[in-house]
């Protein structure tokens, strides 16, 4: 399978449907027989929210996640059927598009349950939710001191099928973390005090950190998409990035010693180069904070970025390097022996690989093989 691109564009990202897939079955064996919810929100985290979350269907995974109504309405309407859990916080005006699309929602006020309870009982329907018990984010979530009270109300409705409880990590992306095991022992204890339903607790850290964390299902974010900070447990070593940014050298020419490039001048030639020009900048996502940091790869070779990111094109110094007009440029992915990974993009521009790949904007388009 691979999605061609109607209106050539100078930049694309290339995603290996294969290696998705291949990264999801390590999980699912990983876990077993702990569910498995991968979330696809932020268009599946820059991949593309309609493909990635068909692929994932078709890989067997239990649940998706979505932070939005907008996000689970378009999976909805592309007939994507098996359950959905709507991560974020929700708004009055949301419940009736939620319900009616079947949405699983989560509850964790009783100001909330009350006005979904109203809106079923105007549209004569009921819906799934889950109820969130915050146990140290503090963003979201029941305290766990009310917790039981909430649980009681929603039992006591007809509208709600309560499907699951769960809770969120505040420190879960490290090992041996005192608070992350107090975590755990606190949503345990509450958790087992209601009638059985899906726990759910475990991120991507929890899965290879906190096996103690997987109670029936688990939620994974970027370890889906091949990537953790951390060292992966060898059971996990064969998951693998599958995304690609890649481009094409738009312009040459040669630069005589002592020359400013791009704006203000950040970037001054040391004796006469070659500058080659990249048509991607930060109005495509590719962040301002890579001028003169950031590395590319042109036939195999590291290079640096000279001077600052222009909103749609940046320039590279490749020195006395060969390099032509329309020689395939990877700004992040591997390129013969030679690779620029995410991680490193992300150190760059001193951030988390998380926020790189959700900044790329709709206008590079994605292709998609298998």
């Amino acid at each position: 399978m691979q999605k061609t691109i109607t209106h050539p564009h100078p930049a694309w990202i290339e995603i290996d449907i294969q290696q998705f897939k291949k990264n999801l079955q390590l999980i699912h064996d990983f876990v077993a027989p702990a569910l498995v919810c991968i979330a696809v929100k932020a268009d599946a985290y820059g991949h593309g929210l309609l493909l990635i979350s068909k692929a994932a269907v078709e890989a067997g995974v239990d649940y998706l996640a979505v932070s939005c109504l907008q996000e689970g309405a378009m999976l909805r309407k592309a007939g994507i059927a098996i359950p959905i859990l709507v991560l974020g916080a929700i708004h009055e005006d949301q419940i009736k598009e939620l319900v009616e699309y079947q949405l699983e929602i989560t509850i964790a006020s009783l100001y909330k349950a009350k006005l979904v309870a109203s809106h079923c009982a105007a549209l004569a329907k009921k819906c799934r939710v889950h109820l969130e018990i915050d146990t140290g984010m503090q963003r979201t979530g029941v305290r766990a001191t009310s917790a039981l009270e909430l649980y009681s109300y929603l039992q006591s409705q007809d509208c709600f099928e309560v499907a699951g409880v769960y809770s969120h990590f505040a420190i879960g992306d490290l090992p041996n973390q005192p608070f992350a095991y107090q975590q755990i022992a606190d949503f345990k204890a509450i958790s087992e005090q209601l009638p059985t339903m899906l726990r759910h607790m475990a991120n991507s850290g929890g899965v290879c950190y906190y096996k103690e964390s997987h109670f029936d299902l688990v939620r994974i974010g970027l370890l889906a998409y091949g990537y953790f900070p951390g060292e992966l447990p060898p059971a996990l070593a064969g998951i693998k990035p599958f995304f690609s940014l890649k481009s094409k050298i738009s312009y040459f020419k040669v630069v005589a010693a002592g020359k400013g490039v791009s704006y203000g001048h950040t970037y001054v030639t040391r004796q006469q180069t070659r500058i080659v020009t990249i048509p991607v900048g930060y109005g495509d996502g590719y962040r301002r904070a890579l001028s003169n940091k950031g590395n590319v790869l042109i036939r195999a070779q590291r290079f640096p970025i000279a001077g600052t990111v222009c909103m749609d094109q940046f320039m590279v110094d490749v020195g006395n390097s060969e390099a032509y007009v329309g020689d395939e440029v990877t700004l992040i992915g591997q390129q013969g022996d030679a690779s620029v990974s995410l991680m490193e993009v992300a150190a760059w521009c001193d951030t988390i690989p998380n926020e790189i790949l959700c900044l790329f904007s709709p206008r590079i388009p994605r292709v998609y093989k298998e």
